[in-house]
């Protein structure tokens, strides 16, 4: 009889915490959504903003400066698609628009929420508190930037569709009585109660809202339990963000209801003890075939994931939740030793570059000081196919005395979402109209080679009567002037050499590894000739002519960039004397 208890309370113990790690991932991963959201636009706000503070440094006149936010809101729009309504700054003491939206007379930006929530971040990304858009009463928020000045911001809203559709496709489920994300003071961003959606559940929620929302600061916890509307309730609550959470509002009653019957069935048992051998024995079949589909629901939220381990960190011991044929290689038809496996996994999973890292990262011994504080931790590094992956540990539960037991190691694949990263980086770092690099990151290139010690030519390339071109042709011919200057450029430097405009009719370029004035006279020479043997014909047979100003780094150890930006400022200026396609060397 004792036995067959402690085997049922065992049983019992270890379905009730499958369950809960269950919905403690199933709340993680729903947060995880929420942050991809708001990654990009902060991402989008974070690249845009390294831009106009050269902007601000340089004194870029504003129409160039609207003109960028014009073009960055271009590119946003591409890539954030419907969701964003564009970029628009204070810049400099002025107000500037990317979407062409005029404000009305009697709008002060520097009072508005996105200009303050900026203000007081700093120089980190804010949220703004989110507000109904009056023309399309969709909920919006602001995200944005203070620049390096102290004073201008940059800014962008976007639209929160998407967490509301978050909260509807999950409020489906049978077992979640209420679902919501909320920021730290209240106010609701998205619910699966419509009519609470834009409240302040501190001020103006219900009996039951009041109740949560003081167990939960109380507990500051992750889940807890507690009775709402006379119903016994499990809560799970993750981070979105700095100061948003996500509830997962679970009725017990749905939740555990297999260990109602559980129970009742358990005290038939001990009624009945002449059949108590039959009764346990059919009873536990019944209840490790709810346990496999209890295993089947941790392995359908394992789905994001190429692959997942379930790790044993006391004996070492590996049970493959989700395989697949790298994981199967790795350990070649052995799950056991998991610390002694550790080098199978990295020659198998990681790229050269970064196996040290890897092997660092999936050192079972740092797990417990690592994981202490936190559910989880989680490494991005390259695969062997060159692609991004994450590598995740999740804490699945711990021994009495509170070391780790067992934790879940998950593969999941980041390679599109790094992609799109970088091609969102790649967007604003380029100038749209000649496709080399915009002044912000040309500027930074060379400053970056500066500091690695690498020497080469710096060059100062300023087009000879551009105006002339503008007013005499038109400003199409001033552009297709500025495309020819680029693809010269483009075709007489490597792809290692680093070519940027500056702005306007100026170009800058650095090119490694020229050191003497003779190399550097015959690339010029070929830049000249290139310019010599290009037709627009729009220009009607005028050829368009430079003046170009050069010097070398370094001239001195301690010589910086903006030293030689003026030496070769002053050799264009030498060059500007003479007429057409002229080079002036500043040593």
């Amino acid at each position: 009889m004792l036995a067959v208890t402690k085997v049922f309370l065992n049983f019992y113990k270890l379905s009730k915490e499958n369950i809960q790690a269950k919905w403690g991932n199933y709340t993680y991963i729903v947060a995880d959504e929420m942050n991809h959201f708001l990654k990009m636009p902060m991402d989008a706000i974070t690249f845009s903003s390294v831009t106009l503070n050269d902007m601000l440094r340089y004194k870029t006149p504003l129409p160039v400066v609207q003109s960028y936010l014009q073009q960055q809101t271009m590119i946003y729009s591409s890539i954030i698609k419907n969701n964003s309504t564009g970029v628009y700054s204070y810049f400099n003491g002025k107000y500037l628009d990317g979407s062409h939206w005029t404000p009305p007379e009697d709008y002060i930006p520097n009072i508005r929420p996105w200009y303050l929530a900026a203000r007081m971040a700093g120089g980190r990304v804010a949220l703004s508190k989110p507000y109904f858009n009056l023309q399309t009463s969709k909920l919006m928020m602001s995200v944005s930037k203070l620049l390096t000045d102290g004073r201008s911001v940059i800014s962008m809203d976007v639209y929160l569709d998407d967490f509301a559709r978050i909260i509807k496709e999950q409020s489906e489920n049978d077992a979640v009585k209420e679902i919501f994300v909320m920021t730290d003071d209240g106010f609701v961003i998205a619910h699966s109660e419509q009519e609470k959606m834009g409240t302040n559940l501190y001020n103006n929620g219900d009996a039951d809202d009041t109740k949560l929302l003081r167990e939960y600061n109380g507990e500051k916890s992750k889940s807890f339990s507690l009775s709402l509307k006379n119903k016994s309730c499990t809560v799970y609550t993750e981070k979105v963000t700095d100061d948003w959470n996500v509830f997962v509002v679970l009725d017990n009653s749905s939740l555990y209801q297999s260990f109602n019957l559980l129970y009742l069935t358990f005290a038939v048992v001990l009624i009945f003890l002449l059949g108590i051998i039959v009764f346990v024995f059919f009873f536990m079949d019944k209840k490790f075939s709810e346990s496999e589909l209890l295993t089947r629901d941790v392995r359908a939220v394992a789905d994001i994931y190429v692959a997942v381990i379930k790790v044993n960190l006391l004996n070492g011991d590996m049970q493959p939740i989700r395989r697949s044929k790298k994981l199967d290689y790795a350990l070649g038809g052995s799950y056991k030793n998991y610390g002694g496996r550790i080098l199978n996994f990295v020659d198998v999973i990681a790229s050269d570059n970064y196996k040290a890292i890897v092997i660092e990262f999936m050192e079972p011994l740092t797990l417990e000081v690592r994981l202490s504080e936190v559910k989880t931790v989680s490494l991005e590094y390259v695969d062997r196919d060159g692609k991004w992956m994450r590598l995740r540990y999740f804490v699945i539960d711990r021994t009495q005395t509170g070391a780790l037991h067992h934790v879940m190691v998950a593969f999941e694949s980041i390679d599109e979402d790094r992609r799109q990263q970088e091609a969102l980086r790649r967007l604003s770092e380029t100038d749209l109209m000649t496709g080399v690099h915009n002044r912000g990151s040309g500027e930074e290139k060379i400053r970056e080679a500066m500091r690695l010690e690498k020497h080469g030519m710096f060059l100062l390339i300023d087009v000879d009567k551009f105006k002339s071109i503008n007013d005499n042709y038109g400003h199409q011919a001033g552009d297709e002037a500025l495309k020819l200057i680029a693809d010269a450029l483009k075709n007489i430097f490597r792809e290692s050499d680093i070519v940027f405009r500056l702005g306007g009719d100026e170009f800058a370029a650095f090119a490694e590894g020229v050191e003497k004035e003779g190399v550097g006279k015959r690339i010029l020479d070929r830049f000249f000739k290139k310019l010599e043997a290009a037709d627009i014909p729009v220009l009607k047979g005028r050829k368009v002519t430079v003046s170009v100003g050069a010097s070398f780094f370094p001239k001195t150890e301690a010589d910086s960039f903006e030293a030689i930006y003026q030496r070769a400022d002053k050799g264009t200026y030498e060059s500007k004397k003479h007429e057409g396609n002229c080079y002036t060397f500043v040593l």
